[in-house]
């Protein structure tokens, strides 16, 4: 039997540990002190009365833990069922928020589907576990002292770690189910929890495993849904170390991430362009931070396809009071090029889309106002449809929220007026409830495939309008593993459909490496993937780092070649990145 339990995030039985007393938290107990992050969670059989089912969107924050805690020797158990092993990280428990630096540890079901606890020290530090059986109980144990951590599953010792100094003790709060990372919920549980005990001393190994007891009972997890197939099942799909890679592409940097002489602390959102012979790319630049009212839309001109650029320039940087201006997308047709640039009013208000006119007797560009309203900003350039109108991807925003769905969105010109947009929402599943919505799109005739970026897992959601782009089917999850990143999608001359982001199996939300996947002509399944770049990319133009970040692509094709361009982080965090290009024959794209 399964109910709801409504769990206040304001609202919870005061509890106040005692530093020398253990704390114990269950679903079944008057006396828990237990409070949700979001929304509600439900219960079931535990392993001895009830226990607490999360769903995958709700993190619960045990409270009066800090006195413990802060002692810097303590003991954490806690029952743990897990219902699906995921490429993305779970946490059973935890103590961290990221988006402030404060990291000290976790208790996690990993990428690889193995039990893992992190310590944090100069870096992460692991102690690997065993791959657990989904709907069967499991006992999880951290042991603290200020030199050592230990972790055991089921009362056995999985391994220990010499510390090199006490883990530092942080404002984070514990946290079950996941992680609360200041007003976003990460790495989120699917599964049961039971039996949480906090103990203000470390337990002998002894100890752990005289606490363990088998238990017998199994939770019958419900049949997965079956998930829209964008990805051919019968062509299996490598892990990214073991992709092929594009051996003959060629690597060039926009604009190189350079804070020290420039000011310029964010950098993202390339877009390309062809006019005239020239190659034009644009992006989105602040001195502040990312998504702050400093924001401007620059652009850079290469008159030799991208080896050297000529100085950086201004589309706009936003004069009017309290005006941000960021990165856009470029439409050459005709005589003219486009910019349409994602604008908002301080910090992510009143987003819209603004458009602007290149003068190329001047080389300036023309402002034209807004020109698309209700919170679309554009993710990739307008592609032409057979009924005489372009069709440009985005998505609906306002200020950010990791716990919301943001839903993709397309707007619609009237002809070749790019003044004139009709806007359509891109209506969402039920059982979506994270999703940044930047979207990419193909088009097949009268039929359009919206792909766009998720937040509950490392998968692709497809929507499809059969009426060049009027109504759709809601925003749902595909097989294919992508990146939660925006991704750039398109036809190729030769009929291929290709998918520009990370997609590779079992690599969470990793963002690297940078990779394509393409169908056959004339297909709407992908079938193969092949890696753009690394990390590490040798003496390549651009930067190389162990963990860089390889995101927000762009592509257009010109004269046989795609060129794609993107951010790389180089190891920085917050999109302090570098733009940069890739060009590749798309020959190299053929399936046999």
């Amino acid at each position: 039997m399964i109910r709801t339990i409504l769990l206040s995030l304001f609202v919870s039985i005061s509890v106040r540990a005692i530093a020398n007393e253990p704390v114990r938290w269950s679903s079944d107990s008057t006396e828990s002190s237990v409070v949700a992050t979001r929304g509600k969670v439900t219960s079931c059989a535990g392993i001895d009365g009830e226990s607490w089912l999360l769903d995958g969107h709700t993190v619960l924050e045990p409270k009066g833990t800090q006195d413990v805690l802060a002692s810097g020797e303590y003991s954490l158990v806690v029952w743990v069922n897990p219902y699906e092993l995921k490429s993305d990280q779970q946490a059973v428990a935890a103590k961290n928020r990221y988006s402030l630096n404060e990291r000290e540890w976790s208790l996690m079901l990993d990428h690889d589907h193995r039990f893992r606890l992190y310590v944090r020290q100069s870096g992460w530090r692991t102690i690997d576990g065993p791959v657990p059986e989904v709907g069967h109980w499991h006992q999880l144990c951290l042991v603290v002292k200020p030199d050592l951590a230990e972790f055991y599953v089921n009362g056995e010792r999985a391994g220990s770690l010499k510390l090199e100094q006490p883990i530092r003790l942080t404002d984070a709060p514990l946290t079950l189910g996941g992680v609360q990372d200041g007003g976003t919920i990460r790495q989120t549980l699917r599964g049961a929890i039971d039996e949480v005990r906090l103990i203000p001393r470390a337990l002998s190994s002894d100890e752990v495993a005289s606490a363990y007891h088998p238990v017998r009972s199994v939770h019958e997890i419900p049949e997965a849904p079956k998930r829209f197939p964008l990805w051919d099942e019968a062509s299996p799909l490598a892990r990214a170390k073991d992709l092929p890679q594009l051996s003959n592409v060629d690597f060039r940097v926009i604009k190189k991430w350079d804070k020290p002489r420039d000011g310029y602390t964010f950098l993202h959102g390339v877009s390309l362009a062809w006019r005239k012979g020239k190659l034009f790319a644009s992006i989105g630049h602040n001195k502040g931070d990312e998504n702050t009212v400093t924001e401007e839309a620059q652009f850079r001109v290469s008159e030799d396809e991208g080896k050297t650029w000529g100085p950086l320039q201004v589309i706009d940087a936003g004069e009017e009071d309290n005006l941000a201006i960021s990165h856009g997308v470029f439409l050459s047709h005709g005589e003219t090029l486009w910019a349409f640039q994602g604008c908002y009013y301080g910090k992510m208000d009143d987003i819209h889309t603004r458009a602007y006119r290149l003068d190329d007797s001047t080389g300036k560009w023309k402002p034209l106002g807004v020109i698309i309203k209700d919170g679309f900003w554009p993710m990739n350039q307008p592609v032409r449809m057979d009924d005489g109108n372009w069709i440009m991807p985005g998505f609906l925003g306002r200020r950010y929220s990791g716990d919301d769905a943001f839903p993709a969105a397309v707007a619609i010109s009237h002809a070749n007026d790019f003044t004139q947009w009709d806007l359509v929402k891109i209506h969402v599943d039920a059982s979506i409830h994270r999703m940044w919505g930047e979207s990419s799109l193909w088009v097949d005739g009268s039929s359009v495939f919206n792909v766009a970026r998720y937040g509950g897992d490392a998968k692709a959601l497809i929507a499809k309008s059969g009426d060049y782009g009027r109504t759709w089917s809601p925003s749902e999850i595909t097989n294919l593993p992508m990146a939660t990143s925006k991704p750039a999608a398109g036809v190729l001359s030769n009929g291929q459909r290709y998918l520009i982001c990370t997609t590779a199996a079992e690599n969470g939300g990793k963002r690297s490496p940078l990779t394509i996947a393409v169908s056959r002509p004339g297909e709407n399944m992908f079938t193969k993937v092949f890696v753009i770049r690394r990390s590490m990319n040798g003496n390549a133009p651009g930067e190389s780092a162990g963990s860089s970040s390889l995101s927000y692509p762009c592509a257009m094709e010109h004269d046989g070649k795609l060129y794609v361009g993107y951010s790389n982080n180089g190891g920085r965090r917050a999109n302090q990145n570098s733009a940069e290009l890739a060009v590749f024959p798309i020959e190299s794209l053929q399936i046999p």
